[in-house]
């Protein structure tokens, strides 16, 4: 693609053009998809990472025309994500081996004890953010093993505002997982370590 066609393409798209940037995606698709398979020789991954790199890309569109390289531009992204992605899978890894570890009653691994430390201090993080509502809610069921209809008596709710708060909670823990691990069986997992 010729260099002043480029960045006539990156105002078009800085201005909303989803035209321009279908245009865009379709010519670089193909060499994006080449360079991450020989990084993860995955064609999930690499169609995964391309995704997520054009998500990434039309959601900073209005600073586009300040790019001098587009390809070498895409290229440095489509590197950082498939490195990122490798680092998720390792991670997702150890937590799928410590799951079956766990499974098997064998959970002494220093590396896997590591890893839970590390997940129950994530997931805390995650239960500090929740509203304080949500935060008794969830606790109370969690840490303390309470009913729906106990943890109502004790806060002085309806059982339907009990159900409300963790699903709510239930909601944005999972989502807050999946975007740092993205398997929805580890955040399950983790979860259900608290």
């Amino acid at each position: 693609m010729l260099v002043n066609r480029e960045q006539e393409l990156l105002l078009k798209i800085a201005s909303g053009s989803e035209a321009a940037f279908r245009e865009l995606f379709q010519a670089y698709r193909r060499k994006l998809f080449s360079y991450i398979f020989k990084i993860t020789a995955s064609r999930e991954i690499a169609e995964d990472t391309i995704q997520d790199i054009f998500l990434k890309l039309w959601s900073v569109r209005e600073s586009l025309p300040a790019i001098g390289n587009i390809n070498a531009y895409l290229h440095r992204m489509a590197h950082n994500y498939a490195y990122h992605g490798f680092r998720r899978l390792a991670k997702e890894t150890l937590l799928l081996d410590h799951l079956s570890r766990q499974e098997q009653g064998d959970t002494h691994s220093p590396v896997q004890e590591l890893l839970s430390k590390e997940v129950a201090a994530y997931i805390q993080l995650l239960v500090d953010r929740l509203t304080p509502q949500q935060r008794k809610v969830f606790l109370l069921s969690r840490e303390e093993g309470l009913k729906q209809e106990e943890i109502a008596g004790r806060l002085n709710i309806s059982i339907s505002t009990v159900k409300k708060h963790m699903v709510d909670a239930l909601a944005f823990l999972r989502e807050e997982i999946r975007q740092n691990y993205s398997l929805y069986a580890i955040a399950v997992f983790v979860i259900h370590q608290l």
